[in-house]
């Protein structure tokens, strides 16, 4: 039996699980294994749920500046937007934010732009550019400290837009090249799309009392493509395995459902897909609690509403009643409550604000702090019990109205 009390046990999960676990990889495999192994040492079960998604590999990408000067710059191939053939060299174009103004005369040209949000996107090809650049990063980022991204397109982007050969560079990168003046440039970008396999790990303790109702944990275990995800998701990964360690010996009256979800960086893939094989599971969940980015030393609680103002105003009674300082706010959380709460589902986010290299190769431990991981999991229990032990529930099951409009912008964006 695991003696450990909750802040330490929760932090020795954490370092054990900070490691890259990127969506897709024998890694991400890896912690999926590492999590149903201290399930079974608390004396539980726990399955690995597999699941396919899109994935990609780059064996080349390159840009160089040919006129009016002739430079390399370092580079990262977009995932699935496609391939050249062989190097293309067109006229460099800037079409800023990509509002429609910008992109008159850039057929036939290579496209700098911002960003490539979907709406950007469709008119980027649908202007006729044969290849675009992108930028990420801040300009006075040290190239010995950070990294430059790794970018892929999503399928609702391709989908409904098509393909076009992208690339990224750093900021820096972008402003020299157009300080410069660079007028003509030649990209080339060879990959491939493939599919990978992700996985979810799912643990349940069935209720004494009700079980045919049950409250749902989640928790992302990916990781970026940077750095350890100590932050960004090991501490969220630590919290509902307490949760579940906790319930495991203090059965609960109606049934609990933990699931660790896999590839959240890269678009929610585990919960959404979960949720689309599981649409019949959703009626009997009470609510959702989701833990996503916890435990900065430095920093403060939050906690986001997914529901309606009763939710909102029994955490927030409770909050006061038992002393956890937080703020509370009534909107979505981008992370996995969303999928669940855009099928009906009431959530709460849980998150500390902080500085802690979220989505970088700082993402380390070392900012984060065991009573910080505890104070989260100790307020969920509370408020779990006191909806386990309820009368009657003290807020609707049901998601209000402009919460409801932002979670189907958000799972179904028009653009």
């Amino acid at each position: 039996m695991n003696t450990k009390n909750s802040a330490e046990f929760q932090m020795d999960f954490l370092n054990r699980l900070s490691f890259n676990r990127f969506g897709g990889t024998d890694d991400e495999k890896r912690a999926a294994e590492l999590i149903v192994s201290e399930i079974e040492a608390l004396g539980g079960s726990a399955e690995i749920w597999e699941f396919p998604i899109p994935g990609y590999s780059i064996s080349k990408a390159t840009l160089k500046v040919t006129e009016p000067y002739e430079e390399e710059i370092t580079v990262t191939g977009i995932g699935r937007s496609g391939s050249t053939e062989g190097e293309i060299e067109a006229e460099l174009f800037y079409a800023e934010q990509g509002e429609e103004e910008n992109f008159k005369g850039a057929k036939g040209k290579i496209v700098l732009i911002n960003s490539t949000p979907p709406a950007v996107y469709k008119r980027l090809t649908a202007s006729g550019a044969v290849g675009f650049l992108t930028f990420s990063g801040a300009y006075q980022d040290d190239r010995e400290k950070t990294d430059l991204d790794r970018r892929f397109l999503r399928p609702r982007l391709t989908d409904k837009s098509g393909k076009l050969p992208g690339l990224c560079m750093r900021t820096e990168d972008a402003i020299i090249l157009m300080h410069k003046g660079a007028k003509k440039v030649k990209m080339e970008l060879q990959g491939q799309d493939e599919e990978h396999i992700s996985r979810n790990v799912i643990a349940y303790i069935k209720g004494t009392e009700c079980p045919e109702k049950e409250f749902l944990f989640t928790a992302h275990y990916d990781s970026t493509i940077y750095g350890l995800g100590s932050w960004d998701n090991a501490s969220g990964s630590a919290n509902i395995l307490e949760l579940y360690r906790y319930y495991l010996n203090n059965p609960p009256r109606h049934s609990m459902r933990f699931i660790w979800c896999g590839s959240e960086e890269q678009g929610l893939l585990g919960s959404r897909a979960y949720v689309n094989a599981n649409e019949e599971l959703m009626d009997k969940i009470i609510l959702c609690q989701n833990f996503d980015m916890t435990g900065t030393e430095i920093g403060r609680h939050r906690l986001l509403i997914t529901a309606n103002e009763e939710l909102k105003f029994f955490v927030k009674f409770l909050s006061k009643e038992v002393g956890f300082i937080t703020r509370v706010d009534e909107d979505i959380h981008s992370s996995d409550s969303t999928p669940f709460a855009h099928k009906g589902v009431p959530a709460i986010g849980y998150m500390r604000d902080g500085q802690a290299g979220g989505h970088s190769r700082f993402d380390i431990p070392w900012p984060l702090s065991a009573q910080r991981l505890a104070e989260a999991t100790d307020f969920a229990v509370k408020v779990t019990n006191r909806l386990d032990q309820a009368a009657e529930l003290p807020f609707k099951r049901e998601i209000s109205k402009p919460i409801a409009e932002k979670l189907e912008n958000y799972v179904n964006p028009k653009d």
